[in-house]
């Protein structure tokens, strides 16, 4: 009897058991599977899962990105659960595989650089097709060193007006100039442009620096001398007299401007025999000649010109005195001509000026009585001759 109500409750207590792990299979499989599927019980060892290591994602040329799909294993067993022999579970199906999402990778914008466009508006307004050049290509030259010329200065003349410009080349432009050291001539000054210009008031030589810069921070300096010298005047008006036959010398005078002194004869001829030289001096021996008036001028180491009034060379008078019957004549020699200068008549003559000068002089000594008529006579030929009778 006992046996019989253990029995009978032991078969209880497993119908029991098997209708709670029935229920909740039953559960488990509508929750999970809810088509209908179930899960088999399998007593096989799972084999050891695959994992698959997913290779790097690609971009192609048309923007997309592609890659393989992820691959899971291809059959996942659920370890055998081990119960009474007489109590089977409902199967469960899971699906052969599972393939991961594909990943897009959005391709990376391009950068376009942009040329310079020019669109020309058309008679309605609207733009013509623009037109793209290529970038302009622009070469950098090195800029020349800054650099002054420094030309020698002319000189200045004291009360005259003054202007000179200085260059320098290189750099860039603008240029300004000023004075770095020294002193210009009083009433001369320099423009922020470079120019020396104004009216010199002082003689004297005058020694400066000057600096010059450009837009780009260059600069450059110079020293200079500039003078200035009172204006060159010649100071002979007359020359001396010139005595036929005579050695003749004469010296040409000049002041201010910068000595020394080139002369020359520009206007009129001297008298054959004399010369004047370079340095100013006329020299010589003339053999007679007519009066000359001529005109010279002075030139100074710098250049300047002077001139000079006109310059008369007369000869010494050559005084000579002719005696006759019945009186004396005195008759002066100037170069090529004679000139009466005095005729004395005596011993009861008067004298008769039948020429007086020029190329000959004629007087003749008339008696009161009864003697005979006498002459003298001086004419030029070859020089001056004189004669009586």
């Amino acid at each position: 009897m006992r046996r019989l109500l253990a029995v009978s409750l032991w078969l209880l207590a497993t119908a029991g058991v098997t209708y709670v792990a029935s229920a909740a299979v039953t559960l488990v499989d509508l929750q999970v599977f809810p088509q209908g599927e179930r899960v088999e019980l399998l007593t096989r060892p799972a084999p050891p899962p695959t994992t698959t290591i997913l290779p790097t994602v690609t971009a192609t040329s048309d923007g997309s990105a592609t890659g393989p799909a992820t691959t899971v294993p291809a059959t996942m067993t659920v370890p055998a659960t081990t119960v009474p022999a007489t109590t089977t579970a409902p199967a469960t199906t899971v699906p052969a595989t599972t393939t991961a999402p594909a990943t897009t990778v959005e391709p990376t914008p391009a950068t376009t650089v942009v040329s310079a466009t020019t669109t020309v508006p058309d008679a309605g307004g609207k733009g013509a097709p623009a037109t793209t050049h290529p970038p302009a290509t622009t070469t950098t030259r090195p800029v020349p060193p800054l650099v002054i010329d420094a030309v020698g200065l002319a000189v200045g003349t004291v009360g005259s007006a003054y202007a000179m410009e200085l260059v320098a080349t290189g750099g860039q432009n603008p240029t300004t100039w000023q004075l770095a050291a020294g002193v210009l001539p009083p009433g001369l000054a320099l423009s922020s442009a470079g120019r020396i210009s104004g009216i010199p008031q002082t003689a004297g030589q005058f020694a400066f620096s000057i600096r010059v810069s450009d837009g780009s921070g260059r600069a450059a300096t110079a020293s200079f001398a500039l003078t200035a010298a009172n204006a060159l005047r010649v100071l002979t008006t007359t020359l001396p007299e010139v005595e036929v036959g005579s050695a003749y010398q004469a010296t040409l005078q000049a002041t201010g401007g910068m000595p020394p002194y080139q002369w020359a004869v520009v206007e009129g001829r001297l008298p054959d025999g004399l010369l004047l030289s370079t340095d100013g001096v006329v020299s010589g021996m003339s053999s007679g000649g007519s009066p000359a008036t001529v005109a010279v001028v002075a030139t100074d180491s710098s250049g300047r010109v002077a001139h000079s009034g006109e310059l008369v060379v007369v000869f010494a008078t050559d005084r000579r005195t002719v005696a006759a019957r019945g009186g004396t004549v005195f008759i002066d020699v100037l170069g090529d001509s004679v000139s009466l200068f005095l005729a004395s008549p005596a011993d009861g003559f008067s004298a008769v000026v039948v020429e007086s000068g020029g190329f000959r002089v004629e007087v003749q000594f008339v008696p009161l009585q009864g003697d005979a008529t006498s002459w003298v006579v001086c004419e030029v030929a070859d020089g001056v001759v004189c004669s009586h009778g």
